[in-house]
């Protein structure tokens, strides 16, 4: 059974610095199971980093860029989302002081010019703190906007 890595998340530069030392290891001659077993990775990983380092050396077993399409809504732009939500859906022009995913949707347009379906927004909202309650999206965590002010 492998080796709990000791984090979480993948980390794209730990996991460039294992495969690295894997391969320093093996040019030592320390013999592939036992730099699988110390690294707690399989066997056939490690023989493939060797084999990658033999083709193109260490630049192989860099860590690649990740891949698939850059994101429509840019994350500064997507950081300004939470503050318009804030606002409520009176301020922006609806009728009803509820958020659903289809006027969140048209929200995104009309200040960003940017279209996503409204599937989309539920996978997009929970990333900027907000969640789905009852058909409609609430933030959260309650922030300084939504919360109403002191009456001494």
């Amino acid at each position: 059974m492998p080796l709990p890595l000791g984090y979480k998340r993948r980390d794209a530069k730990k996991l460039e610095a294992r495969r690295i030392a894997a391969m320093a290891r093996m040019q030592r001659g320390v013999s592939t199971s036992a730099v699988a077993r110390s690294l707690g990775v399989s066997i056939q990983s490690v023989q493939r980093w060797a084999r990658t380092y033999r083709l193109h050396g260490k630049e192989g077993l860099r860590r690649l860029p990740k891949s698939g399409p850059h994101p429509k809504l840019s994350p500064q732009k997507l950081a300004l989302l939470p503050r318009l939500l804030a606002q409520g859906p009176a301020a922006h022009g609806f009728d009803t002081p509820v958020w659903t995913s289809e006027r969140i949707a048209l929200l995104i347009w009309r200040h960003f010019r940017v279209r996503y379906s409204y599937e989309h927004v539920k996978r997009l909202l929970p990333g900027i703190g907000w969640k789905w309650h009852e058909h409609t999206w609430l933030p959260s965590k309650p922030t300084r906007a939504n919360l109403p002010p002191k009456s001494w």
